[in-house]
């Protein structure tokens, strides 16, 4: 029985060193946590693969896989310490993958060697290294695709708002003459007037808004002999200005086209303000703070506004004269703007472009990389 074993031991040694190893690789495997690494190699048919695989730092190397490219799994190790003489036999010449994978958090270093015993002579020479080759796939996609073959004229009307005029409309809205009474009489000496700017009315067809207002303010007899003086020099100013009538002088002064009027240099003088909200008015009257957005003081005053262009303000008058109650002439004219349309229904002309629905077919090519042998 011992001269058996003898034997069989001789004999598998004998065979094993009998057939020719040709190393294909010896290297050292790094990996670190949750770290896979790839080697690649060309077989031919008939090959006999001999893996083995040591530990060099680390327990074990989580997963070790031979594949037969592109998916075809030859051999799987789990939790590998060593492999020796691992042998694989090669059934179809191509590319095989050796995939190393760690999932551990320390490094893992193991060694590996890689023969291949060839089939026969005719092999022994192979070319166990690989390069890329482009592959290219052809698949044909239908489409449909709208094609132009004309234009067809259509006939069609056309309503269009077009503008017919623009006027300007003067409305007089304050005209008054108001008593304000001395510092000592027993009435007070101030006083205020109420002023609603015009409402703006639009609709499809006419389209209006305030452009400006202005004021005159003068005292007594001074006051109203200036403003007919002003009254007749309107004449001259639209000589001036083409296409333009003024039936106040207040009109050119909202518009800006009247810049200067005749101001009296003697007689009595008033304070005016202009004030937003009857809250301040009331303030105002009681001689307490309040606000205003303009005021001045004189005999007469003229001036023109964009401020406030709706709703209502307050003009209030302070007489300071401690004797004297005056009589003072307060004016205030909007110039309003009015745009008239119609509209005008016009014959018109499109071209409709025609089309017709074509199927086609399209060529795509997809190209990609994959591992082939050298030989």
């Amino acid at each position: 029985m011992r001269n058996n074993t003898v034997f069989f031991l001789i004999f598998t040694v004998y065979n094993l060193f009998s057939q020719e190893l040709i190393l294909v690789t010896e290297s050292t495997i790094i990996l670190d946590v949750d770290q896979t690494k790839e080697l690649y190699f060309s077989f031919a048919e008939g090959d006999e693969i001999i893996f083995n695989m040591q530990m060099v730092k680390g327990k074990h190397i989580k997963e070790i896989e031979v594949v037969e490219t592109p998916g075809n799994t030859i051999l799987t190790e789990f939790k590998s310490t060593e492999l020796k003489d691992k042998r694989i036999q090669i059934r179809n010449k191509g590319i095989y993958k050796f995939k190393f994978y760690s999932s551990s958090l320390t490094r893992r270093v193991c060694k590996i060697k890689i023969f291949r015993i060839p089939k026969d002579e005719n092999t022994k020479t192979f070319n166990t290294n690989w390069k890329w080759k482009v592959k290219r796939d052809t698949t044909y996609t239908t489409y449909q695709e709208d094609s132009l073959v004309g234009y067809q004229t259509i006939k069609y009307k056309e309503t269009v708002r077009e503008l017919k005029e623009t006027k300007y409309e003067e409305i007089m809205l304050f005209e008054k003459s108001q008593r304000v009474h001395s510092y000592w009489n027993p009435n007070p000496s101030r006083t205020y007037l109420r002023v609603d700017l015009p409402k703006i009315n639009s609709n499809s067809l006419k389209e209006e808004r305030l452009v400006a207002w202005s004021y005159w303010i003068g005292v007594g007899q001074e006051g109203a002999q200036a403003y007919k003086e002003n009254i007749k020099s309107i004449s001259n100013l639209v000589a001036k200005a083409a296409n333009i009538y003024y039936q106040s002088p207040l009109a050119g002064v909202a518009v800006g086209e009247i810049t200067n009027l005749i101001i009296p240099t003697t007689g009595q003088d008033i304070q005016y303000y202009f004030i937003e909200d009857f809250n301040n008015v009331t303030q105002f009257l009681n001689q307490q703070n309040f606000l205003q957005f303009d005021q001045g003081k004189g005999v007469a005053a003229f001036g023109r506004s964009e401020r406030t262009n709706k709703g209502t303000f307050y003009i209030g008058l302070y007489n300071d004269n401690r004797r004297l109650g005056l009589d003072v002439d307060v004016k205030v004219l909007a110039i309003k703007e009015i745009k008239l349309y119609e509209n005008i229904v016009y014959d018109r002309e499109k071209e409709k472009p025609q089309y017709v629905t074509l199927q086609k077919t399209k060529m795509n090519i997809n190209e990609t990389r994959i591992r082939v042998p050298v030989e």
